[in-house]
């Protein structure tokens, strides 16, 4: 399902990488050199108050890769799902034309989490059931990657998802799964080392007929099985 998309002045279509700056570096942020230099310092401050020994050359450098790994982990905030588009489905001809569901997954996904900002990983699934229009294989794991490379949550990654496919889509019905591993659990608090967090999205018919909900979630579990 690999559509292509024309650059806005008509000309060949653009590649994968040409789409993808398109719209996941639609708003870039602006960080001056004034200003990364400060968050550095910062940054090394706090380390060395908590105990690191920033005089070894294993560590020298720590504060400013830190910065650098923190700044990349969150560029989803630069991608504007509004832009992701749709293109048609063989399925034509009003409110009863309806494709058999399409799933997608195991999409890996990594995000912060909001309350501490430590990470948190695990799968994404992604269903819809087309009417007359389907999207790219690809745009399913960017518009995952897209929400998740933020300060976020494990509910509202899954909530994001939905309702962008719901509003690009307009399909029968969406559903969205996501399981979860959270280090803020595991390395303070109650530390749970072998918990983990599900989450399910449903939308359309997936609210109304659990037979397609039974469907959906037996993919997952087979997938996960293999």
């Amino acid at each position: 399902m690999k559509d292509s998309t024309t650059r806005p002045d008509g000309s060949l279509p653009m590649s994968d990488e040409d789409e993808l700056e398109l719209w996941q570096r639609t708003i870039p942020r602006q960080i001056s050199a004034d200003q990364w230099r400060r968050y550095e310092a910062a940054i090394a401050e706090i380390f060395e108050a908590m105990g690191m020994d920033l005089g070894t050359p294993a560590t020298q450098r720590t504060p400013a890769r830190y910065l650098r790994a923190l700044f990349d982990s969150t560029e989803g905030y630069e991608g504007d799902p509004k832009l992701v588009t749709a293109f048609p489905s063989e399925c034509r001809g009003g409110p009863d034309c309806e494709l058999s569901q399409v799933v997608e997954g195991p999409i890996p996904y990594h995000a912060l989490c909001e309350h501490h900002s430590l990470p948190f990983f695990g799968q994404a699934y992604l269903g819809y059931i087309a009417h007359e229009h389907i999207i790219g294989i690809s745009k399913l794991t960017r518009l995952v990657r897209l929400f998740a490379r933020r300060f976020t949550l494990q509910e509202r990654i899954g909530q994001e998802i939905t309702d962008t496919l719901e509003r690009i889509l307009a399909a029968h019905g969406v559903a969205v799964y996501l399981n979860g591993v959270h280090l803020c659990t595991q390395m303070r608090g109650v530390r749970e080392v072998e918990s983990m967090t599900h989450t399910t999205f449903w939308r359309g018919h997936y609210e109304t007929r659990s037979d397609l909900r039974a469907e959906f979630m037996d993919i997952v579990h087979r997938s996960r099985d293999r």
